[in-house]
């Protein structure tokens, strides 16, 4: 439980990662510094950039974390009880679409509804999130892309984070696929898990290739992982975090962008989330320090947040901000206090959508489930 409680916290924190790396790109872009055409007038965000301390807003090394966690959480629930193996593969493979795509249609509504009758000056903010809260949001796409398009095609111009939904759906029939072959030969399960991600360079390209390599090694973390060693954890969770800040601009990875040029991000990233993840879950250790209540309930919420907090932040940051400028507030000012107000009520919200709409969810997939396989 204490491993299973850690993952959830993983989560949670990654979920917070992903809210931040926003929030960089909203208020304080040179932290990412993706545009080599931007150039900061500010110290301590060109020292944060050029640090390897970028860890803690790396929303790319976070969604890796994510894809690895849901290979390893996934594996546990059908091959806990071998016996029930089969029968479990087949109510996930039913279950999983209408699990995620039941909070992600909602979410598309909620931004179609917010689009459509709330209109806040986003002025001031950064052209990355100008772009996302001035489009035209039809009922029609909201539907289209909450349930097909970013599932099936990877589109998300309605709420851009569901973009990782199609590597999530993909990545879990992959899983399926290989636990099942797994009942029956090792061998093919093996020469299955590295034929499928191969299929998926081919078809998709590294990034699609990264997504799926991630599911199945949270599948060999379950079978295969070792217990480590207080000492090593700590390496490897420091090694993870140094490469989950890796930026090809930032001087700190230069010697990483010497070898592996504009890849370096991606595959940084890539072996951040694999690294994170198997130091904490095979640390008695580090696994016992995140087992708390606070980050365990952060990541039974990392759904809902990960859902409503650009939407949230156009409806709550982005007020606060203009306000707190009005009065005469410096602009790094304004936009720390706008973020923590934000945060604050992103989770209050979320604790509601999980409540509401998250369970609604999972009670539907159950009852699914239960009515094909009866």
């Amino acid at each position: 439980m204490v491993k299973l409680n850690s993952a959830e916290s993983i989560r949670g924190l990654a979920c917070l990662a992903v809210v931040f790396s926003h929030l960089s790109l909203s208020f304080f872009p040179f932290l990412h510094h993706f545009n080599p055409a931007e150039v900061s007038t500010s110290t301590w965000q060109s020292l944060i950039h050029h640090s390897p301390f970028a860890f803690w807003y790396s929303g790319t090394a976070a969604v890796f974390l994510f894809f690895v966690l849901s290979g390893f959480v996934l594996s546990y629930a059908i091959l806990r009880k071998p016996a029930q193996a089969e029968f479990k593969i087949k109510s996930m493979l039913i279950k999983r679409y209408p699990r995620l795509a039941i909070p992600a249609v909602i979410s598309c509504l909620v931004v179609w509804v917010v689009f459509q009758t709330i209109h806040i000056d986003s002025s001031q903010m950064n052209g990355w999130f100008q772009a996302y809260v001035t489009q035209d949001v039809s009922l029609k796409l909201a539907l289209y892309e909450g349930t097909i398009g970013s599932f099936f095609f990877a589109e998300s111009s309605v709420n851009w984070v569901l973009w990782t939904m199609h590597i999530e759906l993909i990545g879990s029939l992959v899983l399926f696929l290989l636990l099942y072959i797994y009942q029956f030969s090792r061998v093919m399960f093996f020469i299955g898990s590295i034929v499928l991600p191969l299929i998926a360079l081919y078809l998709k390209g590294e990034g699609f290739f990264l997504g799926i390599s991630s599911f199945v090694i949270g599948i060999y973390y379950y079978l295969y992982g070792k217990q480590l060693s207080l000492t090593l954890s700590i390496a490897l969770l420091l090694s993870g975090l140094y490469l989950a800040g890796a930026h090809s601009s930032s001087a700190s990875y230069q010697w990483i962008y010497a070898v592996l040029g504009e890849r370096t991000y991606d595959y940084c990233n890539f072996f951040a989330g694999v690294l994170i993840v198997y130091s904490i879950l095979m640390s008695p250790k580090l696994s016992q320090v995140l087992d708390q209540k606070v980050l365990v309930w952060l990541g039974k919420l990392s759904f809902s947040i990960y859902l409503l907090h650009l939407i949230t932040l156009y409806v709550v940051g982005v007020p606060i901000f203009n306000y707190l400028l009005s009065i005469g507030l410096q602009y790094t000012t304004s936009a720390i206090i706008a973020s923590v107000i934000f945060i604050l009520i992103t989770l209050w919200i979320s604790a509601y959508y999980s409540q509401w709409v998250d369970q609604l969810a999972i009670k539907t997939s159950q009852k699914i489930s239960d009515l094909i396989l009866k």
